[in-house]
């Protein structure tokens, strides 16, 4: 937290940004209003990461600090805390001299004279705390005083007391013994010893008072100690034990803050990826590990899910501008994301101004329910007869079957809708329709009768107007009621009543733009207008003949699609006079393994987006041969179903909902977030869902005899989304692309792809002439690799100007292709979207091994480890092709065929016998490619198209062992080019070749021997110039220079990459020669390169 309410500084590589959440004082800030507003390079010519920052004195001044580095950045005047600062905004003191022990923590203390922001205290991992003073003149730093503590240990973490004194500050260090020890400035003695941890220690941080210690550590679990009263005044040292213990992580707990409220919360972050929210009441009095195990159900809230990749390591506590406190998390994956803590902490829950999650609970009316004693898993015992044998005794069996709550003639929920915020209408199986209404408090609910039916109601559907809900609801009998409804009075205002069917074969009802939708068994779907039931519109078939769950019409489009318990989904031709409507187009298993299509919208375009349980959101279109066509897919984290759906004005997915295992989960797919998570038990009973603007969302279900229902609702208005992140895949990025801008396109931005190990494909938008911390937006997934496995490679075929195609290479031999497509909005802002070629399954093969379950001989399994190590596309004959090599040495040329969504085979290029990591293309009068192997030799090819093709020549050994890197250019002499390589051995080459006809041979050789301190990892290209990095964080530019009978390559310049372990470059050229580049690995990093 910086400064006045609503400020954030996170540090991420080498750099910090300054964050400020949204000024319109609603209480759920969300990632809503959360943008970015300035940046600075902290440490990046040191290439040392930054570990933490603090305030200083009241947002004007902070300290920066990693490994054993500390620097103070100012904040300019003019650029305070509103957000309005230019990206400038900072001004960076001269960095302090490298210390000899690590940086753990640095506080801002007043000085003799009271003043703040010219006295600071350094803690180091050596256990010791120095005081440093800023010099007179303003404009340096001095050590004034050192004090180590008497125990002399390495430490794994240290916090400072929030003291305004240096006689008054606390140490509490984080030792290797895996204890605290908490030691005084003044004269270095430990006076308190916090035990009980039994693994390292990974955050220890002071509560506000700094009466209270808490650690996170190894051993997954987080711990609240209490100091003593006058421990720290005391000659003794003291040990204690923790007064919370905090169990319920499954990997390591990184940190770990309390958040006061009328009831206080702690929140811990771990390796596992989550937030956890826990009771601070209910967790005191665990002592050990096994009493927080124990009492972890009554003490663990809630779990906050929406990062991805290797963890969360900070969590922070800060004030909204509308005073409500909320809580910042950061992690591997390069993101900030803002919980709203008063879903748990506040007292205003269920409020109209409020965004604090209410869950209430509401019975039926008195009549014939039955009771609510029974447990849910109470089981029947039943008995068996003993045996004739005397011997033989009375034997008890447990019966899979589950007691039911209700009896025969009981009544129940059958079908449960939401209308909008505070109105529920409940079907029951006596054939009551019900209308819940909330209270004007908003504390209790109301129930009143609408309509009855002499048979049990079965389903129910519900349409919003301007004055009224329009409630339909279908029986036993094959019978459909239309209920008018006034919002206003809540009196029936119009009733219809029509048979739909015979008896026992109507089941599901569905009102859809003033039309009414029965689905019969059998897969058959009847049609009548809402206000003339008299004749029916027509039917439509379903080809599968399985049942339909999904069902959604376009009047303006005139057409209807419909998605089956099978996965199926089916367009059908609406503007036609004939009874039976002909089917558009349709598509078999369009969700995978048979799972059933929940959630089904149709979108101008037509678009089709359709959810279902094998945990996919997918968007559809019609290909001109009547095929539906994937464009994109969005999967659920951790495999929740998704059975509601939710899109922006643009088409573009905006919010998910459904089960994960037994608990209901909605996810923002925007900012990649979980927003809400309820233990429920409610995917097989009545359930339904409404989703507002923002975060906004209620949730009903049935419970035994009860409504439950989950309410988070702010009658004031949300502001527009504006991610708070830095993006990232949270995983190793293998490789990245730029997607040129639009032909012709003034002040359009770059695209960028990029793949990782997760499996994801990212998109997003890059513009330099934005402010800073703005370059980089609009990030989302274009599509999952089948089975989740890894993309090594991506590659960029351009059709037109505005028009490219994505090809993408993994893990067993997928190759996938996708079509960019620049457009612009509503607003004439340019964007891409992208819509699916080929997506083919995995094919596996037999393996090698084999192994055994138990007893007995086990087949081996059938899963191939070959994967696409690399990819580039060229034209021929104004077709693409595609060049890609594999882990086991296969180099190939494939065509696609749009037609039929697949890939044709067209050359086979045999040489390699070890895995061939790097291919690239040239293209000319005639196509060169060349492909390196895990052997030192490169290989190069002319790809004519001859079924079966050998290299025209080939450089055995020209690294001492892989070559990780190629890159084929052309130079100014048209009989000449040159292939620049890098590999394990650290050297730079580049070879020379000249063309006579259809060969090619060496000339002129250059080598640069350990051009990097690594393993080299990608080079680039234009014939004159080489752009390489390595391991070693290191970025440099070369130059190639011809001298007559040689070449030689001089280095130009380099810079320190913020990146960890970067893996891939990509360059792009803009109209003015100016060059852009991406830097992937851990993260990425865009560089604007002046020529």
């Amino acid at each position: 937290s910086f400064g006045a309410r609503g400020t954030l500084l996170a540090g991420a590589g080498a750099s910090i940004h300054r964050f400020a959440l949204g000024t319109d004082g609603a209480r759920g800030c969300g990632a809503s209003g959360a943008r970015r507003v300035a940046s600075a390079a902290v440490f990046e010519a040191q290439g040392v990461r930054v570990h933490g920052v603090r305030d200083l004195r009241d947002g004007e001044t902070c300290a920066v600090w990693g490994e054993r580095r500390v620097r103070v950045m100012r904040l300019r005047d003019g650029d305070g805390d509103d957000g309005d600062g230019d990206g400038d905004g900072w001004t960076a003191e001269t960095p302090f001299a490298p210390f000899a022990a690590w940086v753990h923590d640095v506080r801002g203390i007043a000085d003799d004279d009271g003043a703040r922001g010219r006295a600071m205290a350094i803690g180091f991992s050596d256990n010791a705390v120095e005081l440093w003073r800023r010099d007179a003149e303003g404009d340096g730093w001095t050590r004034a005083e050192r004090v180590e503590c008497e125990s002399r240990c390495l430490l794994y973490t240290l916090a400072l007391s929030a003291s305004e004194t240096w006689a008054g500050m606390t140490v509490a260090a984080g030792t290797i013994f895996n204890d605290v020890q908490l030691w005084c400035v003044r004269d270095g003695a430990v006076r308190v010893k916090c035990v009980g941890h039994e693994g390292s220690l990974m955050r220890v941080r002071f509560g506000e008072d700094g009466d209270v210690v808490y650690s996170s550590s190894d051993d997954r679990t987080a711990r609240v100690w209490d100091v003593p009263e006058n421990a720290m005044d005391s000659n003794t040292c003291v040990s204690v034990r923790p007064s919370a213990v905090l169990a319920g992580h499954v990997a390591r707990v990184w940190d770990c803050v309390r958040i006061d409220g009328e009831r206080p919360v702690y929140a811990t972050a771990g390796e596992d990826c989550t937030v956890r929210v826990w009771d601070a009441n209910n967790a005191r009095g665990t002592e050990t590990l096994e009493q927080g195990v124990t009492r972890r159900p009554q003490c663990e809230l809630a779990v906050l899910r929406g990062h991805r990749g290797r963890g969360i390591w900070r969590v922070c506590k800060l004030k909204a501008f509308n005073g409500d406190v909320v809580l910042a998390s950061a992690g591997a994956d390069g993101s900030v994301k803002i919980w709203n803590m008063s879903d748990w902490t506040s007292a205003s829950a269920g409020q109209k101004d409020s965004m604090a999650l209410h869950e209430s609970v509401t019975p039926c009316p008195d009549g014939k329910l039955t009771s609510d004693d029974a447990a849910d898993s109470t089981d029947i015992e039943m008995h068996e007869e003993p045996a004739e044998s005397a011997s033989s005794k009375k034997r008890k069996k447990k019966s899979k079957r589950r007691k039911s709550l209700f009896g025969p003639n009981d009544e129940y929920i059958r079908a449960v809708r939401i209308a909008r915020y505070g109105v529920i209408y409940v079907a029951t199986n006596c054939g009551i329709l019900y209308r819940v209404t909330i209270s004007s408090k908003g504390a209790a609910w109301v129930w009143e009768r609408v309509c009855e039916s002499a048979s049990p109601l079965m389903s129910m559907s519900v349409e919003r107007t301007d004055d009224s809900d329009v409630v339909a609801v279908s029986d036993l009998e094959g019978i459909i009621k239309i209920a008018h409804i006034s919002c206003h009075t809540g009196s029936c205002t119009n009733m219809i009543s029509f048979r739909a069917s015979e008896t026992r074969v109507l089941m599901d009802v569905f009102l859809k733009n003033g039309y009414v939708f029965a689905s019969i068994v059998g897969g058959v779907i009847k049609c009548w207008r809402r206000d003339e039931v008299e004749q029916c519109v027509f039917t439509l078939r379903n080809p599968y003949k399985h049942r339909i769950l999904a069902l959604d019409y376009s009047e303006e489009l005139q057409i209807v699609a419909v998605g089956d318990q099978k996965g199926n989904l089916c367009v059908f031709d609406a503007n036609t006079k004939a009874d039976d409507l002909v089917v558009l187009a349709k598509k078999w298993s369009a969700h995978e393994k048979a799972s059933s299509i929940n959630a089904c919208e149709i979108h101008p375009g037509p678009v089709f987006m359709t959810g279902g349980r094998d945990s996919n959101a997918c968007c559809w279109s019609v290909s001109g041969d009547g095929e539906l066509v994937l464009d994109t897919k969005w999967t659920a984290p951790s495999k929740a179903s998704v059975l509601f759906l939710s899109a922006t004005a643009n088409g573009d997915f905006s919010r998910a909902a459904g089960f994960r295992e037994t608990d209901f989960v909605a996810y923002s797919v925007s900012d990649q977030r979980q927003m809400i998570r309820i233990p429920c038990h409610a995917q097989n009973v009545p359930h339904d869902v409404f989703m507002g603007d923002g975060d906004r969302i209620i949730f009903v279900h049935r419970y035994k005899t009860s409504l439950h229902i989950s309410m988070r609702w702010s009658e004031q208005d949300v502001v527009e989304d504006k991610s708070g992140a830095l993006w990232s895949h949270g995983r190793e990025i293998h490789t990245i692309r730029f997607v040129p801008p639009p032909g012709g396109a003034e002040n359009a931005p770059l695209g960028v792809v990029s793949g990782a190990e997760d499996g994801t494909i990212m998109r997003l938008l890059y513009d330099a002439t934005r402010r800073d911390g703005a370059r980089v937006y609009s990030p989302s997934d274009i599509c999952k690799h089948p089975g989740g496995r890894t993309v090594k490679s991506l590659s960029i075929y351009k059709e037109n100007d505005h028009s490219y195609v994505l090809c993408a290479g993994g893990a067993k031999e997928v190759l996938l292709a996708f079509r960019l497509t620049w457009s612009r909005d509503k607003m004439g802002a340019w964007d891409f979207k992208s819509a699916a070629l080929v997506i083919p399954k995995p094919e596996d093969k037999p393996g090698t091994r084999a192994w055994t379950k138990g007893c007995g001989y086990v087949e081996p399994r059938a899963e191939s480890d070959q994967r696409i190590m690399d990819v580039a596309t060229y034209a021929r004959d104004g077709e693409m092709r595609v060049l890609y090599s594999t882990s086991l040495g296969a180099v190939t040329v494939v065509a696609m065929s749009e037609i039929n969504r697949s890939w044709r085979m067209i050359s086979s290029l045999k040489h390699h016998s070890c895995p061939a990591l790097a291919v690239d293309v040239l293209e000319r009068s005639r196509v060169w490619a060349c492909s390196g192997g895990t052997d030192g030799g490169i290989a190069v090819w002319l790809l004519d198209d001859a079924e079966v093709a050998a290299p025209v020549c080939v450089i055995e050994r020209a690294h001492q062992s892989g070559v990780n890197a190629l890159c084929i250019s052309h130079t100014s002499d048209e009989n000449v080019f040159i292939i620049v390589s890098g590999g394990d051995d650290q050297t730079l080459r580049v070879q020379e070749f000249r063309v006579d006809d259809a060969s090619a041979s060496p000339s002129r050789l250059a080598e640069f021997k350990f051009s990097h301190s690594s393993a080299m990892r990608s080079v680039w290209s234009d014939g004159s110039r080489i752009i390489s990095t390595s391991v070693d964080q290191r970025v440099k530019i070369w130059d190639i220079a011809s001298l007559d009978a040689r070449l030689e390559i001089v280095p130009r310049e380099g810079v320190v990459t913020q990146t960890p372990e970067p893996e891939a470059i990509d360059v792009h050229r803009a109209r003015d020669g100016a060059l852009t580049l991406a830097v992937a690995g851990r993260g990425f990093e865009l560089y604007d390169i002046k020529t």
